[in-house]
């Protein structure tokens, strides 16, 4: 896709990630919708790119809110022609089972649902357009879950699932789906996380990559429609070991002489 003067529409717009990516859009000559539940964040970043890029306020969890901000956007650039649904939030650290119910809960609607939310308003008119490209910010802990972290890491993996299938689904009328699986990268999450103890702070310091450099990964996969965008590369081996776990687990069938079903893709159990 050529993205000279094309719109998209960003959650979590207001800065970290979402920043870096309205940076890099703008880099290309892209009008900005800068959508998140924070006016003041998202006004701050939208003053930077002028008569270019607008603030909205949006709570990803909300088709209403979703509604309100996509006749904003259509009412000032017209179409959105790349939906980034960027917005997420963290956890503190804990055993899965000691995660208080209302925090699962909020994982779930902000980081899972809220994407869904973003599809189910703007897919529709991309697909019948015949155009258009989906972002989906995943995470490294959507490759790779680690203990205390559960909850986040299945918000993120749910993430990743669907946006593949969405890729298939999408692919025949023309729309592109990407998925970022960001590493540590400067933040007002991260940060919060470091503040709050769950991040040494020495790890935050040494290990942060600035945002603008995972939206301008971002706008190469949108140029080339590649579904993966890896921004830190030293977590390769990491995924590596979980997959040869994966891998490992295949041999023969558990029922002795079943054929197995070998046409239209994996059969829901």
């Amino acid at each position: 896709m050529n993205l000279q003067g094309k719109t998209a529409l960003i959650t979590g717009g207001g800065g970290g990630i979402g920043g870096g990516l309205a940076q890099a859009f703008a880099e290309k000559g892209m009008r900005l919708v800068l959508a998140d539940i924070d006016m003041a964040h998202a006004r701050e970043q939208a003053a930077q790119f002028g008569d270019d890029a607008i603030a909205v306020a949006l709570d990803v969890t909300s088709l209403e809110s979703w509604a309100a901000a996509k006749a904003v956007a259509r009412e000032r650039f017209g179409q959105v022609d790349v939906l980034c649904n960027n917005a997420g939030v963290s956890q503190p650290r804990a055993p899965l089972d000691q995660v208080p119910p209302d925090v699962f809960a909020r994982v779930m609607a902000i980081n899972v649902t809220g994407v869904y939310n973003g599809l189910v308003t703007f897919a529709g008119d991309m697909r019948e357009r015949r155009s258009g490209h989906i972002v989906n910010t995943s995470s490294m802990n959507g490759l790779i879950p680690f203990g205390t972290f559960a909850a986040y890491s299945g918000s993120k993996f749910a993430v990743t699932a669907m946006s593949e299938a969405l890729r298939d689904e999408l692919a025949p009328f023309g729309v592109g789906v990407s998925i970022l699986f960001p590493g540590l990268t400067r933040s007002r999450m991260s940060l919060g996380d470091a503040d709050a103890g769950f991040i040494p702070r020495e790890v935050i310091e040494a290990g942060m990559m600035e945002p603008v450099w995972l939206g301008r990964a971002v706008v190469r996969a949108i140029e080339e429609n590649n579904l993966y965008i890896v921004s830190h590369p030293e977590h390769r081996a990491h995924v590596e070991q979980r997959l040869r776990h994966v891998l490992a687990a295949f041999g023969e069938p558990a029922q002795p002489g079943y054929r197995g079903h070998t046409r239209g893709g994996p059969v829901a159990t």
